[in-house]
């Protein structure tokens, strides 16, 4: 099986902003609900069913229907990478969704933003099926809360819900103007998902020269200090960045086994070879705020 095809199973998955209403995905508190009228809960319902039917047929109908149920700078980025991911895999993707409970809880109000807070029991289960190996199935499990925000009377969108029993956003971390150019080559760093077992990091290789440039395999890795030097941890990478076309962009997606800590760790990419290679390094100890635990009766290698 080629290693792109390989990509999807260790991966997770374009909206504007909207006003973000502050605090964690747990459930609020019951002096913070208020209790809505039967247009606010029916509404904020209805948002929750038709952002997990957006996300199971994302694989069919691309990011755009999805993008248009979530709120905040962290789903907006799961969700673009997310359409990445769908359109790197070599092969076929089925889904379906489970949702077995979703109940209004309550309304919540904040000094930017108005929204509300749904009680959801679901399921989405995905089936890779690469072109050259077995299918693989993986279930997101999405019980618990989920946050929304009201941008108008009347319509809500998913600011932030449990994956597996962790808060999304907790996973995501964006980073701002983290790139390195070597001319004619920039490669930026647009965010890391951590989300247990993995984590995906998500870059933009952008490609000036009148060339096409090609990535050296042994030089894209994630590398850990150790005693002994640095320690190699190969990964998966998406064939979208073994090659950087003349003039061209390109998004790709590197993932490696999920790390307990940032710190000491370094993603390289190297492109082109010998002493003509331009290498790209970004130390992870500063860039990384906070890795988030892994859920209950996992574990990160």
């Amino acid at each position: 099986m080629r290693t792109h095809a390989l990509i999807v199973p260790m991966l997770l998955g374009l909206a504007a902003c909207s006003p973000e209403l502050a605090g964690p995905v747990a459930p609020i508190a019951e002096a913070q609900v208020t209790p809505g009228p039967a247009l606010d809960a029916g509404a904020a319902r209805e948002a929750v069913v038709s952002f997990i039917e957006a996300y199971r047929a994302s694989p069919q109908q691309g990011a755009l229907p999805l993008a248009q149920h979530v709120a905040g700078a962290e789903l907006a980025s799961w969700v673009r990478w997310l359409d990445v991911q769908h359109r790197e895999f070599d092969g076929t993707i089925e889904a379906a969704s489970d949702v077995r409970d979703v109940e209004f809880i309550g309304t919540l109000q904040a000094r930017r933003a108005n929204g509300a807070q749904v009680g959801l029991s679901a399921s989405v289960t995905f089936v890779f099926d690469p072109t050259d190996g077995d299918p693989i199935e993986l279930v997101r499990v999405l019980d618990g809360p989920v946050t929304l925000v009201r941008p108008e009377l009347g319509t809500y969108r998913v600011l932030d819900l449990l994956r597996n029993g962790v808060p999304m956003s907790d996973g995501i971390e964006l980073f701002r103007n983290e790139e390195l150019t070597e001319h004619p080559v920039t490669v930026r760093l647009d965010s890391l998902f951590m989300f247990p077992p993995k984590w995906q990091f998500n870059v933009v290789v952008a490609n000036t020269g009148d060339q096409d440039l090609l990535l050296d395999p042994a030089g894209a890795a994630l590398f850990v200090d150790s005693d002994e030097g640095f320690e190699r941890l190969n990964g998966a990478i998406t064939s979208s960045l073994g090659v950087v076309p003349a003039g061209g962009t390109v998004d790709g997606l590197m993932v490696f086994p999920a790390q307990e800590t940032a710190q000491g760790r370094v993603l390289s990419l190297v492109y082109g070879t010998g002493k003509d290679a331009l290498r790209f390094e970004f130390p992870l100890d500063d860039l990384v705020a906070v890795v988030p635990p892994p859920p209950p009766g996992e574990e990160t290698a």
